[in-house]
């Protein structure tokens, strides 16, 4: 090679040659699903404007601005959009590389909020650690850390998951460490959430059928024993079942949240004019977001919601199949958790608030107030779009889309 040549200790020429590939290699991936996208940004513009509405009641009620709460928000969701952005210039494989990192520091969150003095208790559970502009709840930063480290696992052991019962065994240690950490604080909601995302990524990665059944009963059972021995969980499935006969204690919330749907008919009664966001309905704003939305904006609005969810949920799932299409196996795994936790959490709000699945106290996905949910959604969501980013790039260079 001549002495002059442009890439010979040249640090400067170097430099240049890889801002250039890096260039190219992000002009590739530089169009993401616009239905994904319609989506993510449809769900946060109804997000803020039902907080700003929702909220105004316990603002005002609490000596604070009317909008206190949906300026936080707003705040929130600019966080959250800076971390999709960041997340979706990561490559899907660093994420891999990093899994056990990842989920490190998931447990150590899971640990640090059970100290006294580190973790915040509101209600009875410990579940957040002051960050002085929001708390972090460790359960939501699980969530998303879970699903990570158990795309990782399967897709590195993707042939011994079909016949070995000691892969799947590892697997339900991992689950069961989890579960344990998050009902000592106590979060069963997350645990539920956690628990069965991982599972059906179990079964999408092909895990041999018996042994995942044998261990999904076992789990099944463990979660019964876990409502039963407790008091207070026992309560709410009795006062699920007849909602009614417990109207002043245990059934309260979820009385004044069927009453609000009811009240909103089929075009609801137009936005601010809910009566049960009035201190009626608690957690309005948050766990019980989709109630006042029923009402203020009827069964159309709330079909328009759900219609949404649907959209979100499904171009995950396309976004997976086309990853699986180009061999990025690791990517599809990943992209069914995401789609998969988002779909099991909204549907079980949904229950939740309309008196199908007993209380659980789970946020609705990017629309309920709250920094960590939306934040922890929103990195999930980055990397979903990173995912059908680099599918896609693949998918047109092979000449497969």
């Amino acid at each position: 090679m001549p002495v002059n040549s442009p890439h010979l200790f040249n640090p400067v020429a170097d430099f240049h040659a890889q801002q250039d590939q890096n260039t190219n290699r992000w002009q590739g991936l530089a169009f993401p699903d616009i239905w994904l996208l319609l989506a993510i940004m449809c769900l946060m513009c109804v997000g803020m404007v039902m907080v700003t509405s929702a909220s105004a009641p316990l603002a005002a009620a609490q000596g604070k601005e009317s909008v206190h709460y949906a300026l936080r928000q707003a705040v929130y969701y600019g966080l959250g959009l800076f971390m999709l952005v960041a997340m979706l210039r990561i490559e899907s494989e660093k994420l891999r590389r990093r899994s056990h990192l990842i989920i490190a520091c998931c447990f150590i969150l899971l640990i640090a909020v059970l100290i006294p003095g580190i973790g915040r208790q509101v209600n009875g559970a410990q579940r957040w650690i002051n960050l002085g502009i929001f708390n972090l709840q460790a359960g939501e930063v699980m969530k998303l850390g879970a699903i990570i480290f158990a795309a990782a696992f399967f897709h590195r052991h993707r042939v011994s998951l079909r016949h070995s019962f000691w892969k799947i065994s590892q697997v339900m240690m991992f689950l069961g460490v989890t579960a344990g950490l998050l009902l000592a604080e106590p979060d069963f909601g997350t645990t539920v959430v956690v628990g069965a995302t991982v599972l059906i990524m179990l079964y999408l990665a092909e895990a041999n059928l018996w042994y995942l059944a044998l261990y999904g009963l076992g789990a099944l059972l463990l979660g019964v024993a876990v409502i039963v021995i407790e008091p207070y969980r026992l309560q709410r499935i009795t006062s699920f079942l007849k909602p009614f006969d417990f109207a002043d204690d245990e059934g309260y919330q979820l009385v004044h949240s069927l009453i609000a749907i009811g009240r909103g008919e089929i075009e609801g009664v137009g936005l601010g004019e809910s009566i049960f966001k009035h201190q009626f309905v608690p957690e309005a704003h948050t766990d019980f977001i989709f109630a006042i939305i029923s009402e203020e904006f009827g069964l159309i609005g709330a079909l328009l919601v759900m219609g949404l969810f649907a959209l979100l949920i499904w171009r995950a799932f396309a976004t997976a199949a086309l990853a699986h299409r180009v061999r990025k196996n690791f990517a599809s795994l990943l992209a069914c958790g995401i789609g998969t936790w988002l779909g099991i959490q909204s549907l079980i709000n949904f229950g939740v608030v309309n008196g199908s699945l007993p209380t659980k106290g789970l946020t609705l996905p990017l629309i309920s107030y709250g920094g960590s949910s939306v934040i922890i959604t929103c990195m999930a969501l980055g990397i979903l779009l990173r995912i059908d980013a680099e599918s896609r790039f693949v998918a047109k260079r092979e000449g497969k889309i």
